[in-house]
């Protein structure tokens, strides 16, 4: 029941996260959208073109992005992570690209991509494994940051208390 519990729990946070996906192939846009929602990503945005994609990420930053490398014009991927970090700098990017270019690839990882995926028969695979990974970082630095503001609270609330006290003990 337990472990029923815990994969509701991720199954919601997989279905709150928001991850926009840029491919000019519109075959395996359609395929890697699909397996994603089948994974239980239920808010995936797709895109064929670097330009609407940079206005999505201007509208609403998503919490990652899944992006092609070549784009069958003279933006690159690399183009557009460099877009999207000075736009949304919590995106998390993760190529899924057909280029087997380690130059490539190191660029992408220097430009603050979160990891880089040749395109290939287990790369669907190494994608969901990655979206949960990013997924489970996000919700860990959520809780932390809920943690230490409750803790930050009960410092303030007790500054505040002994100062009170403080206050009524020098009175008259």
């Amino acid at each position: 029941i337990l472990k029923m519990d815990l994969d509701n729990l991720k199954n919601r946070a997989n279905q709150n996260t928001l991850i926009y996906f840029l491919d000019d192939d519109l075959i395996y846009l359609k395929v890697v959208s699909h397996d994603l929602e089948k994974q239980g990503f239920k808010n995936v945005r797709s895109f064929s073109t670097a330009k609407d994609i940079i206005e999505a990420v201007k509208e609403k930053g998503p919490d990652i992005a899944l992006l092609d490398y070549h784009l069958g014009g003279k933006t690159t991927g690399l183009d557009v992570l460099k877009r999207i970090k000075e736009i949304s700098p919590d995106t998390e990017s993760i190529f899924l690209t057909a280029s087997d270019d380690i130059n490539v690839a190191i660029e992408t990882m220097k430009n603050g991509a979160y990891d880089y995926v040749i395109k290939g028969d287990t790369a669907l695979i190494r994608i969901n494994h990655l979206l949960g990974n990013i997924c489970n970082h996000r919700r860990a630095n959520k809780k932390n940051k809920t943690v230490l503001w409750y803790k930050i609270s009960i410092i303030i609330l007790i500054a505040v208390l002994a100062t009170l006290l403080s206050i009524k003990n020098s009175m008259p």
